[in-house]
């Protein structure tokens, strides 16, 4: 026995599928992280302003 043919073929479809799932979840958690980031700097250079 051995993995050969359809077999293979399915356990690297699952193992990508699996490996773009993951991915995308880190992408979007570091989008939010970035993103919420640059907005409170803005608001921290904002309130140091002078005239506020």
């Amino acid at each position: 026995m051995g993995l050969s043919g359809m077999h293979l073929v399915l356990i690297l479809l699952v193992y990508a599928m699996a490996a773009l799932a993951i991915g995308a979840v880190i992408y979007f958690a570091v989008r939010l992280a970035v993103l919420h980031a640059l907005k409170a700097h803005t608001r921290w250079v904002d309130a140091g302003k002078p005239g506020r």
